[in-house]
Order: structure tokens, then C-alpha cells, then sequence
């Protein structure tokens, strides 16, 4: 039997996956890459208990070397699991990653630490025309 499959997926830099990782994780749930090969890449996820015990289960996912001059140590990384090792959930643990997955994109700022949403930095944008401007923050009320 065939089957038919047209699927998108998304690539981003192992530095743009690092700071997703950041991202997504809390005080609880937390996510950060435990390694990286040639040619996979993978991402640890725990949630402690109340024992702080992690229980961490771990996502491989496929990667490419960048193809950038200068970017060798930075491969790309494809968002879509192979396997899930350590897999606690029963053959479901895959879902507890879609937090990662679905990170917005991110955008690092000139100084290459802080990391942004496109919503975060025009907001941060508009904020600065605004101070610049002595713009309110209230909108006029337009006259009829």
C-alpha cells in the first residue's frame, strides 16, 4: 500500500534551538539539548517530581551540517522526531515536546544574547518611537 503525504517541516539553527529550549522551559518543565552528532541532535525533557526525581525522556531529531562558511559548528536542525528515548508516556512522550515544536520563531538582537519574538520587537519598537516622540500611550479619540 502507498500512501500519500505532502508535509512542511521546519528547520532552525542548533543556536535557534537552544534558545527555544530556553524558552519554552519553566520552573517545572524543562528543556535543553543533551547532544549533538553528526547527523542527530538530541533534546532532554524532565518534569520533576515530587521526589525531584527527572524522569527525563529524550528526542532525537535529525540534522545537516549548515553549509555557511564560518557556521560549521552551528548545524540545522529539522523539528520533526524520529524517536523518543526513555519514552515514560506509553509511545505517546512525543506529545510533550510539541511545546518545543511550537515555539515562535526567534530572533537574536544585534548584541547576540537576547532572543525575541517579531511580536516582542516591533512592540519594543513601537515603545521606543513613542518615548522618542512624547507620543501617549492613550489613543485620541477621533472627533465625529
Amino acid at each position: 500500500m502507498r500512501t500519500q503525504q505532502d508535509h512542511s517541516v521546519r528547520v532552525v539553527a542548533l543556536s535557534n534551538l537552544v534558545a527555544m529550549c530556553k524558552r519554552v522551559s519553566g520552573v517545572c518543565h524543562n528543556y535543553h539539548v543533551s547532544r549533538v552528532s553528526r547527523s542527530r541532535v538530541h533534546v532532554e525533557y524532565s518534569n520533576p517530581d515530587e521526589w525531584a526525581n527527572d524522569h527525563p525522556m529524550t528526542a532525537v531529531l535529525p540534522c545537516y551540517p549548515s553549509g555557511w562558511q564560518g557556521d560549521e559548528d552551528n548545524p540545522r536542525v529539522v523539528l520533526d522526531i524520529l524517536r523518543v528515548i526513555n519514552d515514560s508516556w506509553d509511545g505517546e512522550g512525543w506529545q510533550e515536546f510539541d511545546t518545543l515544536l511550537d515555539c515562535p520563531t526567534l530572533w537574536r538582537d544585534l548584541d547576540g544574547n537576547t532572543w525575541s519574538t517579531r511580536e516582542e520587537i516591533e512592540n519594543a519598537r513601537k515603545a521606543q518611537d513613542d518615548s522618542q516622540t512624547g507620543a501617549s500611550a492613550e489613543p485620541r479619540a477621533e472627533a465625529d
